[in-house]
This record gives C-alpha cells, structure tokens and sequence, in this order.
C-alpha cells in the first residue's frame, strides 16, 4: 500500500458566517443537516508565498464565481456578497499567518431539522484553511505516481450536477481514492458510464500524444480552476489542446499523462494498472506545463499576475 504521511498546521482562525471566530467557537450540531445528506458546497483554495515574502492566492475571483454557481445549481443561496467572501479568504489566511496554505469555503445547511425538505432552512457559509504541503510528498512531483483503473464510476450530469463542488458528491472520489490506496496504488482514475475517461477522484486529467495535449469533454467531469490554467499555459506555448472523448486503452499508449487541481497541482502518472506510461518518467511537455503552472503560483510569471490576489 501507498502510505503518505503528511504533517499540516491547521489554522484556529475561521470565518463564519461573516465573524471571525476561533476554531472551538465553529461549532456545529450534531443534527446539521448536511452532516446527515450532503447537501453543501464548498471550494479548494490555494495560497503561495512568492520569492519577495508576499503572500498570494491564485485565481481567488474564479473559484469565488464557481463556488457561487455552486450555491445557486443546490439551491442553498450564499447570504453575503461576492467581495464579502472574497475578503473572507484573503481574512483567513492574513489572520492565521499561514504562507502555502489550503483554503476551504464550505457552504452548508446547520438547521436541527432532518428530513428531505429544505424549504427555509437558512444556509451558512465558513471559511477555514490550515498549511499545505505537497499531497503525495514533493518528489513525486518529479517522479510522478501510480494509478489504477476504478471500478467505481464518475457520477452521470442527469445523476448528479458534475459542474458544481457538492459535498456529498465526493463520496464517490473517496471511495475510488480509497480503493486504489488499498490496492497499492497512489490515485484512481474513473471512467463515465458511457466508458470514457472521466477524471481522477478529484482531479482533472490530461494525456499526451505526439505532441498533442488531450483532455476529456466537459460532459461528467468538473470544469477545474487548474485545468482552464493548464490549457491557458498550453496555448500560450503552441501546445495544441483537444479536448474529447478518450478511451482507456489510450491511458496505456500515451506518451504523458498527469493530473491537475489545486490540491495536486500538476502531478505526473508514471503508471496505469502498472502499465507504464511512455518511459516511465516525468515527460517534456508535462515538464514545461508544471514549471509555468508553478512559476504562475509563485508569482515569477507575470504575464499571469493578474491570477493573483495579494494577502
């Protein structure tokens, strides 16, 4: 089994519901509705120190707007507004003295009233972080990871909304992630139910061919903050970017291929189902795209310094 063991300081400063509080001050009912079914939203927030000492988070206005759409597809509206939870994550970062940190915005529903029927229930909004380090240890950045084939199957749009960050859609990813770390693997990879490659348990994937950067259609997948990035940064090199429906036999004859998110970043697969993905190693194209995505989050890429909002 794949074992990654990872020390993170959690920050004991949160905002709710428009205060800041401390973290024994956060408290929810054991009776929280969507504690029991899972109907919330919520966003994965990323901050970076840049080399002249400042702190930043990348595309804060982007995951704001997406965490919004979110809000409005479940029908628990937000109660504050856009630039109030914009302020909220620059709050909680500059407040907890955290650098490279993870932020979480989770929009819920507290009412102790369990049931199917939300009608008047009053929506809630926290935002938390704590640090982040690299999610599977920082040399695998380099030397990439292993990853299997799912069983388990990304939610179709007519069963789920795959456009928006639900809460109790995830349960789906961590029971796929937990698969394949039982099974000795890194990370999973899911398929739709028509067959095709989807994405991973919670991050977008690309492969490439030839020279050529694939990425699957927006049909069952999320459409990610790191993903548009990724396909930015490749047309800003030439890199030609299709994006389609791809087969799992393509997984195994892919020259790269590498999973994105704001968690992740942008991590190599050096294998599927042991299969080994081109020579085994961090390709030339998945080099370049990581450089510049990292380069973009640290602030030494300025002509994406507008993806930036200083703490």
């Amino acid at each position: 089994m794949v074992k990654t063991i990872i020390l993170r300081t959690m920050s004991n400063t949160y905002w709710l519901n428009g205060k800041y509080v401390q973290k024994e001050d956060a408290y929810l009912s054991p009776l929280t509705h969507t504690l029991h079914y899972g109907l919330g939203a919520f966003e994965g927030v990323r901050s970076y120190e840049a080399k002249n000492g400042e702190v930043n988070i990348f595309r804060l206005k982007e995951h704001t707007e997406r965490l919004f759409e979110s809000a409005k597809i479940i029908n628990v509206p937000i109660e504050f507004s856009f630039d109030e939870v914009m302020a909220a994550q620059l709050g909680v970062i500059s407040k907890s003295r955290l650098k490279d940190a993870y932020i979480r915005p989770l929009i819920y529903l507290n009412d102790e009233k369990l049931g199917l029927d939300i009608v008047g229930m009053k929506s809630h909004l926290m935002v938390s972080c704590w640090e982040w380090p690299s999610v599977f240890g920082a040399e695998t950045l380099e030397k990439g990871i292993d990853v299997m084939v799912s069983s388990f199957t990304r939610q179709f749009p007519n069963s789920l909304m795959t456009k928006s960050k639900i809460s109790g859609g995830y349960v789906n990813g961590i029971m796929a992630h937990d698969q394949a770390k039982r099974n000795g693997y890194h990370e999973a990879i899911l398929l739709d139910t028509t067959g095709f490659v989807a994405e991973g348990s919670g991050q977008n994937i690309f492969l490439i061919k030839d020279g050529i950067l694939f990425t699957p259609a927006l049909t069952c997948c999320l459409n990610g903050i790191t993903r548009r990035t990724v396909i930015q940064i490749a047309k800003d090199h030439n890199i030609e970017v299709i994006e389609r429906n791809i087969t799992r036999d393509e997984l195994y004859t892919a020259d790269e291929i590498f999973f994105c998110g704001t968690a992740v970043e942008v991590t190599p697969i050096r294998s599927v189902d042991k299969t080994e993905v081109g020579n085994g190693a961090r390709g030339e194209i998945t080099t370049l795209i990581q450089s510049k995505y990292l380069d973009a989050v640290r602030g030494e890429a300025k002509e994406y310094s507008d993806w930036l909002s200083k703490v």
